[in-house]
């Protein structure tokens, strides 16, 4: 067995983790883990029905499993965020070659002694990947109670883009273009004027309010309905299937709902 087999067992006690600087103290623990190994297992062992995500986890936690141990002679859970920072500039190219890299960048079976944890220096994509394998194994390890705190946690995190702000699609003009259209509707018969009187709601209520087709299609008349939120300000909310919706409530929607919009 080479110094870089995946896991050793004859790790000296002050790397293996029992005494690491980041171990969870006065925590109940979730797991029966007494070092790094073990934890890792126990980690590992939630993927187990799912083969490829079990050994791409299992690559990245060997990987940083025994850089921690061998390059740094320090245990897992003792590493920093500082420690992640450098590991993280150490995939881009790990070296020395001959001890981290597999001969000619090839696959060899983990028990063979020419095994390496890299076939290479990892590409972009491939980096993130790892750093983000990472951050779920040690968050996953504070909510196990094992480690105090994830060390990744501090890494930059990618700000949230916020949501496109919703526009209407009809300019002013051609909005006055749709209406002038409503008014000149017929209006002879009581069925002419309930059928107008209902276009020109359904299309004052899309426009004004910013509701979807489908959100009215799936509703009726009665579920919709008036109420007052804490500001004094009245909103129309939709019930659909698994919820509720609120949606904005214009004067304009209010004054038309009392013009004979009834029934379904």
């Amino acid at each position: 067995m080479n110094d870089l087999s995946p896991f050793p067992t004859y790790i000296n006690t002050h790397l293996d983790g029992s005494e690491g600087k980041n171990r969870a103290i006065n925590t109940p623990a979730q797991i029966n883990a007494s070092n790094d190994l073990q934890a890792i297992q126990a980690w590992l062992a939630c993927f187990a029905e799912k083969k490829t995500t079990f050994n791409n986890y299992r690559k990245e936690a060997d990987r940083l499993y025994l850089w921690s141990v061998f390059q740094l002679n320090k245990p897992l859970s003792s590493l920093t965020h500082e420690d992640l920072l450098i590991y993280k500039r150490f995939i881009q190219d790990p070296k020395p070659k001959e001890k981290w890299v597999s001969d000619g960048g090839r696959k060899h079976p983990r028990q063979d002694e020419r095994w390496r944890p890299f076939y290479g220096p990892l590409s972009t994509a491939s980096q993130r990947q790892t750093m983000i394998i990472l951050n779920v194994m040690f968050s996953w390890l504070v909510n196990a109670g094992y480690l105090a705190g994830n060390p990744l946690s501090l890494s930059r995190q990618r700000a949230k883009k916020a949501k496109p702000r919703v526009t209407r699609y009809l300019d002013p003009t051609l909005w006055q273009d749709v209406k002038n259209y409503i008014e000149i509707m017929p209006k002879e018969s009581k069925r002419e004027q309930a059928h107008y009187l209902r276009i020109r709601w359904l299309f004052s209520l899309l426009y004004l309010s910013g509701i979807r087709v489908s959100e009215i299609t799936q509703n009726t008349m009665g579920d919709f309905f008036c109420r007052r939120d804490n500001k004094g300000q009245e909103s129309n909310t939709s019930g659909k299937a698994g919820g509720l919706k609120t949606v904005n409530r214009s004067k304009r929607v209010n004054s038309l709902s009392t013009h004979g919009c009834r029934g379904n």
